[in-house]
């Protein structure tokens, strides 16, 4: 892929979540929200240890508010999984633009969805952590190189031809082979949009989440494309834009 590629997925994806507002908000508010409150405890834990250690009293380390965050934030990891696979039918054409919250919980349609999620979640975090501890940059790496898993696991069952979660994440392995820093690179790209986002209470993240995830939604479908064989030029949906602003 190239940059030319980068910039009508982003363009593609940017059209699609302002002509569909209404939809994607409903579609990703439940786990924004959870996550912002799982912020929230986390940070006013982290505040009152070091409240205690300034004025010199005892620091009580509790695990209850690092529990309930940790809670707050699988549960919104859960839901958004959900609506990520929604994004990617909706750009596959084969799912429509109705009951969004309803189907911000479509890992749950099927059993078979959660239990992947759940073990090539747990795999990957174990994978990654170990090649963390060797170095950062390999941790990075690999986080890319694994990042499709469940979307790959999720495609062969609906296709009838189910896979276990080691060999989803060896065949994402395979499919982000010569991929994984274009993807870094465009996820590099919405910093400017994320601190836009930290400046106002985290309030854009009602546009930017949808928008950065749509994005990666449609970067699945054309690598799947690519890798198909299939060198047909790829256009965004219905978007003039060419994405050339100052937070992009």
């Amino acid at each position: 892929m190239t940059t030319e590629d980068r910039l009508n997925i982003k363009a593609g994806a940017k059209n699609q979540v302002w002509t569909h507002f209404s939809f994607y908000i409903l579609l990703t508010i439940l786990w924004i929200a959870l996550t912002w409150i799982g912020n929230m405890i986390s940070n006013q834990n982290s505040v009152s240890v070091m409240q205690s250690i300034a004025s010199g009293h005892q620091v009580n380390v509790t695990t209850g508010g690092s529990a309930l965050a940790g809670v707050f934030g699988i549960v919104a990891s859960m839901l958004q999984s959900g609506s990520q696979l929604t994004m990617i039918d909706i750009d596959r054409g084969t799912a429509t633009l109705d009951n969004p919250m309803q189907r911000t919980f479509k890992l749950f349609e099927k059993s078979q969805y959660f239990w992947g999620w759940l073990w090539i979640s747990i795999l990957t975090f174990i994978m990654v952590f170990l090649w963390t501890l060797l170095l950062v940059i390999p941790g990075i790496v690999k986080a890319y190189a694994y990042s499709q898993a469940f979307y790959i696991y999720r495609d062969a069952l609906d296709k009838g031809q189910p896979i276990s979660a080691l060999e989803a994440i060896t065949q994402s392995r395979q499919l982000m082979d010569g991929s994984k820093g274009f993807l870094f690179i465009m996820d590099l790209s919405y910093i400017g949009w994320f601190i836009l986002s930290a400046l106002f209470m985290n309030i854009p993240d009602l546009f930017v989440m949808p928008y950065f995830y749509t994005a990666k939604a449609k970067f699945y479908n054309q690598l799947l494309v690519k890798k198909a064989g299939n060198h047909e030029p790829f256009h965004p949906d219905d978007s003039d834009e060419d994405d050339h602003v100052s937070i992009s």
